[in-house]
């Protein structure tokens, strides 16, 4: 012990301090002169130092609050802990890691002293604020702090270069070169120190961010997408939260055009519906269902990678109108033609002789006129080369052109035949299984209701995980 006294003494000599200090005669401690204040002392198998401080300037020394005792065991060596925070260069010991006390304290609140010994694990004594910790375990959490010391001052110095470069913006007009000075990790300190991940509302988020902050983030998240920074997991995440909201308006709105209860769109709750969905007039309920496809069929039918609006045919004089509503190429490199009716069109009608359901005449005609449409399709009847170019460029196999299938969206649950509310219990069981007869019946025609389609989108939207960004 004698030894390790004198080498500490020694060390302290290096740094000037001997003239503050008092080594006992029996070198078993060392103390400031002219006080009880000692730096080390055998107490009880270990090997108590404190901690003060030097200061050159006034040529005295002091203990501070944030400072640490160490009890080391007398089988570990006490010099190699002093020597870590001994500083030659600044003729210093424990100056330059007051912080890194700091931190240590910061990190075990409540402890103003550390017991080192092999047999230990990692412990806090709280009545006697004491951490006990084994010797190897001590040093890497020494390492870790020096780390979070160096990395907080590159952070002050970073964050005062950038202040002094927009000042000298703001007075002398003067641009300064941008350069990373940054560690990683700082940006996790940023959201952190922010709380930014506990924001739940636009607001929250702007009490914190201004309009530079706001529009630089949006740069760079938009660079950080484009260059596949984040992993896989994020991207799903992001495309399902995008489909998600996008699906849960277009939802509403076609609930809210199912809510019109009349053909006619002069009522001022279908003006103002369709003022706030197409900015524009329109005069019929089909035309405002046809445009609620043209802008949404994409996110309702997932199935499709190209669609086609009013591709014109030719030869279909005796038909209303010349053209499908949409062409659809499919996944699959299939055709669809998909016709758009409306949702108080009937399916069905009420065959009083036979007992039964049968198609309503505007069904039959919906799928008289698919028919006709495929069959122009399948004949090569595409009035202009540019829209059977634009449909064979997503095409792999040209044949595939020539042999479509039909789509018919028409009625709604409660419309699939007239005066359906008035119907009895037999005839509503009846009902639910002649549509579904009668709609199997149909070679390469699908029929869909509004509503089923609209159902269907909204069960996507609930499979879809509900702890996603944003939410």
């Amino acid at each position: 012990m004698s030894d390790q006294i004198t080498n500490i003494y020694q060390l302290f000599q290096k740094f000037s301090w001997n003239s503050f200090l008092d080594i006992n005669e029996e070198k078993k401690y060392i103390k400031l002169a002219n006080s009880e204040e000692y730096i080390f002392k055998k107490e009880q198998g270990f090997s108590k130092i404190n901690f003060f401080n030097f200061d050159p300037t006034q040529r005295n020394v002091t203990k501070r609050e944030n400072y640490l005792t160490l009890l080391i065991h007398d089988d570990l060596k006490a010099l190699t802990f002093i020597n870590y925070w001994a500083n030659e260069e600044k003729n210093n010991f424990g100056y330059n890691f007051s912080r890194e006390h700091w931190i240590f304290k910061k990190i075990f609140e409540g402890v103003d002293t550390v017991k080192i010994s092999a047999k230990y694990k990692i412990d806090i004594q709280k009545r006697a604020k004491t951490l006990l910790i084994k010797p190897e375990k001590f040093k890497e959490i020494q390492e870790e702090i020096t780390k979070i010391d160096k990395r907080a001052k590159s952070s002050k110095a970073s964050l005062l270069n950038f202040l002094v470069n927009q000042a000298k913006f703001t007075f002398l007009n003067k641009r300064t070169q941008k350069t990373t000075s940054i560690t990683k990790g700082e940006c996790d300190f940023l959201i952190n120190r922010l709380n930014l991940n506990t924001k739940k509302e636009k607001k929250d988020f702007q009490q914190y961010l201004n309009s530079d902050d706001i529009t630089s983030l949006g740069s760079l998240f938009e660079e950080m997408i484009k260059k596949e920074v984040f992993d896989k997991e994020y991207f799903r995440r992001l495309d399902e939260y995008f489909i998600k909201e996008k699906l849960e308006n277009i939802i509403e709105n076609g609930k809210e055009i199912l809510n019109l209860k009349s053909e006619s769109v002069k009522s001022k709750e279908a003006k103002r519906l369709i003022q706030k969905m197409f900015s524009q007039q329109i005069g019929q309920l089909e035309t405002v269902w046809q445009n609620f496809f043209d802008k949404y069929l994409l996110y309702l039918f997932f199935s499709y990678k190209k669609i086609v609006p009013k591709v014109e045919l030719n030869d279909l004089e005796s038909l209303d109108k010349q053209y499908p509503d949409f062409i659809g190429v499919n996944h699959y490199d299939g055709i669809d033609i998909i016709e758009i009716k409306t949702h108080l069109k009937n399916i069905l009608t009420w065959d009083r002789n036979h007992k039964n359901f049968a198609f309503s005449s505007e069904m039959s005609k919906a799928i008289i006129q698919t028919i006709n449409y495929m069959d122009a399709i399948s004949d090569d009847k595409i009035k202009k080369s540019k829209d059977k170019k634009d449909i064979l460029d997503y095409l792999n196999i040209d044949e595939n052109l020539y042999r479509p299938k039909g789509i018919i969206i028409i009625s709604s649950k409660n419309k699939i035949c007239k005066n359906q509310n008035r119907l009895s219990k037999d005839q509503k069981t009846r009902l639910s299984k002649d549509f579904t007869k009668l709609r199997n019946s149909i070679h390469n025609i699908q029929i869909f209701t509004f509503d089923e389609i609209l159902s269907i989108a909204e069960r996507y939207t609930e499979n879809i995980n509900s702890n996603l960004i944003g939410k």
